[in-house]
């Protein structure tokens, strides 16, 4: 793999930024004294004058957004997400949320990837937090390309954004001409006797999954949901129907994300069984990122393991 597809997410954002930014004069950013964390130091260092830095004051930060807006700018709001969905979820929810201002909100160090700063830093709930706010879209980055093409689409779209970036250094598993759509899922491989559907970085690993089930003779569909609210559910009932049998693969607590969504989904429309793979309801550890995946139940083997369970709760199901 090439260097430049191993950088983090957010030096794929920050530059995308910029170029949004020569775009779209509308566009403003504001950042909570984390600007070379959040790469949007590169904004500031083209735009000074569209930049705007309220310093370790997260709720501010979010309220700042909601003014610029309603002034008719279109402001990127960045800091880590942890920050964004606890410290500040009052001024989020009430200024953004509840308001329907058009506030970008830009989650950066999303799940475990800020790995060494232990639990406190580390966000394995903001999506059940900012998924349960009305109003709210929400949007969870698997690789360069899609922070690519997500920021432009961010930013056309009318109303609150709430956009999961990682720290870590991710792959590149799709191509120049990916074609995203908010509220649209892709369909990354066919697959007729389970579904494996993720969401962010974690998808790369859910890829390899796939493949490891090819070898056993198990043909996975893998199912990638970039937007989790509002949940394509037409092409998730398509495949869940087609296999009859689900795993959900996040870099998050199972409780209230990706796994929920599906299961909520599948249990009013068409019941099928769904494993979850994430977090299970603890705090992480410090440690290597890579490390703290395998640790807290992420692992390539453990997206086996479960795909392997659903396929006997599917047939479990058959017998009756």
């Amino acid at each position: 793999m090439e260097e430049r597809e191993r950088r983090p997410l957010r030096d794929h954002y920050g530059q995308a930024l910029v170029e949004l930014g020569r775009a779209n004069p509308r566009v403003v950013v504001v950042d909570a004294d984390m600007s070379e964390g959040t790469m949007t130091v590169l904004f500031k260092k083209e735009f000074p004058q569209r930049f705007f830095d309220v310093g370790v004051a997260e709720q501010n930060l979010v309220g700042v957004g909601a003014g610029l807006s309603l002034a008719g700018l279109i402001p990127f709001v960045n800091t880590f997400a942890w920050l964004l969905a606890l410290r500040a979820g009052d001024s989020l929810r009430t200024l953004v949320a509840y308001a329907r201002t058009n506030v970008k909100l830009i989650a950066g160090y999303g799940g475990f990837s800020g790995p060494m700063d232990g639990a406190t830093h580390q966000s394995i709930t903001d999506l059940a937090v900012v998924r349960a706010l009305p109003n709210m879209t929400v949007i969870s980055a698997s690789d360069p390309a899609l922070v690519r093409a997500a920021v432009p689409a961010i930013a056309e779209f009318e109303g609150p954004v709430y956009l999961r970036l990682s720290r870590a250094e991710v792959e590149e598993i799709h191509g120049p001409g990916l074609e995203f759509r908010i509220g649209k899922g892709l369909l990354l491989r066919e697959g007729g006797d389970v579904t494996l559907i993720s969401t962010g970085t974690i998808t790369s690993r859910v890829l390899q999954a796939a493949s490891r089930l090819e070898a056993r003779g198990i043909r996975a569909a893998v199912l990638e949901l970039p937007t989790l609210k509002p949940l394509d559910e037409e092409l998730v009932l398509e495949q869940i129907g087609r296999s009859g049998a689900a795993v959900t693969c996040e870099e998050h607590s199972v409780i209230g994300a990706l796994g929920s969504a599906v299961a909520e989904l599948a249990a009013e429309r068409h019941p099928v069984p769904v494993v979850r793979v994430g977090v299970r309801d603890t705090f992480g550890e410090t440690g290597p990122y890579e490390k703290l995946l395998d640790l807290y139940g992420m692992g390539v083997k453990d997206m086996v393991e479960a795909a392997e369970r659903a396929l006997k709760l599917k047939e479990k199901g058959r017998r009756g």
